[in-house]
């Protein structure tokens, strides 16, 4: 039997990347170092109505029945952060990337979420993009690191150099405010 090289090189990689993802879920869930859960909570900027808008919006464009919320699956929470980072209410995005990677872990482009509805699902950038910008300087960088590990982001895109950049950044203000941290 001969396998095309390309197909080969493919199955490597979905290997590598399989095992990555289940080794650093279980060293994550195991390791005394904090999670990406382990954060001292910031104040929501948003009210409660603006939320509520936002929250019907995204509903509806989902097609999802008036239900309760936590039984919406993970491309609704996923698109609630999105809607809450780019509103600049990061610890409601936060909240939302963290419930959508707990129904779906795996990062991947171009992931088909609804009919006919493809979004690059790029949960652990998202959540270290929250993490920079509610200075939990620890868990950004952490997931970022789990970003660049899973190679969920192509490295030839912007958005590559942005997640370089900015864990640097977390990098530099985690060792500032904790010299003795190695």
């Amino acid at each position: 039997m001969v396998l095309n090289k390309s197909v080969g090189i493919a199955i490597i990689v979905a290997m590598k990347r399989w095992l990555l993802l289940f080794g650093l879920m279980a060293s994550i869930a195991f390791a005394e170092e904090p999670s990406l859960r382990d954060f001292k909570r910031k104040p929501y900027l948003l009210s409660d109505t603006e939320v509520e808008k936002i929250k019907e919006e995204i509903r509806t464009r989902c097609h999802l029945p008036e239900d309760n919320e936590i039984s919406y699956p993970w491309y609704y929470h996923y698109e609630l952060g999105l809607a809450m980072q780019k509103r600049k209410d990061w610890q409601r995005a936060l909240d939302s990337m963290l419930t959508s990677l707990e129904r779906h872990e795996r990062p991947q482009k171009f992931t088909r979420i609804y009919g006919m509805w493809f979004i690059d699902y790029f949960p652990y950038y998202n959540i270290g993009l929250a993490h920079y910008h509610l200075k939990n300087w620890k868990c950004a960088v952490q997931s970022f690191r789990l970003s660049q590990m899973l190679e969920d982001i192509p490295t030839n895109s912007l958005q590559f150099y942005r997640l370089r950049e900015l864990d640097s950044e977390a990098e530099q203000q985690l060792h500032t405010e904790n010299p003795l941290n190695p």
